[in-house]
């Protein structure tokens, strides 16, 4: 969801404590009564600002100057392939079965006819992918949503969405990559980490530079749109969650 995923989590794991200590609020509530740190958070959000505008944006943008189209659509089928197992995961501990027979078929069929995930095969044959994640896991398990907070890099997150990024940095298979491989660097995961994230700041460019660069409050045009988003997703409103942007899951666009 998101900037770079690797680095995102492991940033989060050392905020979890501090985030819990923060007042929480149900996750109906006002946008706003969530948001307990503002004066960190608009602090921290304007580093990701200059982060994005001097780093990720300019990386994005040669990225896009340089690779052909049909190449990156296969990387984003790449990145999003090595997310499916973690999807079925979450979906078995959210006890949805269906959704995770689904996201095992997609992955066996894109691993073995299409290309180890290069190729997207398993969509023609009706097997879309099916975004999830352990901070949706927690929340359709009545875990409140905590505290908003903006994390330096990260960008914007919750206590509970922070707890779930850092198991699902445990679930994914980057992280493993180097450590039961020999021969590969373990920080191979890293660098596909950060090849994911220049992708899919490419892929979402122009909303994202909607929401940081031209609206009239980037600081609660953010917040709102991750909070609803966020809590569309935990409530099953697939329909609803569609109609926000969509700025901080992968795609394979």
């Amino acid at each position: 969801m998101k900037l770079n995923e690797g680095i995102r989590n492991l940033a989060a794991m050392g905020l979890v404590v501090l985030a819990s200590a923060c007042a929480t609020a149900e996750p109906g509530a006002d946008l706003a009564a969530t948001d307990r740190t503002q004066g960190f958070n608009q602090a921290m959000l304007d580093v990701n600002i200059a982060l994005d505008r001097n780093v990720l944006r300019p990386a994005a943008q040669g990225y896009d100057a340089i690779t052909p189209t049909t190449i990156k659509h296969l990387l984003g089928n790449g990145f999003s392939h090595l997310e499916l197992p973690g999807d079925f995961i979450n979906h078995l501990l959210q006890g949805e079965i269906d959704p995770a027979l689904a996201t095992l078929g997609r992955f066996t069929l894109n691993t073995v006819l299409g290309a180890g995930g290069l190729l997207d095969p398993a969509t023609e044959f009706g097997l879309p992918k099916q975004e999830t994640d352990f901070g949706i896991t927690l929340g359709k398990h009545g875990v409140e949503e905590g505290n908003y907070f903006v994390l330096p890099i990260v960008g914007p997150t919750t206590t509970r969405d922070a707890v779930g990024g850092v198991v699902d940095f445990a679930l994914s298979p980057t992280t493993y990559i180097g450590f039961v491989k020999p021969g590969i660097s373990p920080e191979a995961g890293l660098s596909i980490a950060a090849g994911d994230a220049v992708h899919n700041r490419d892929a979402r460019g122009e909303i994202i530079d909607q929401i940081l660069y031209e609206s009239a409050d980037p600081y609660i045009s953010l917040r709102s749109v991750y909070l609803q988003r966020r809590r569309a997703l935990v409530a099953g409103d697939e329909a609803g969650a569609e109609t926000l942007p969509d700025i901080f899951e992968n795609t394979n666009n």
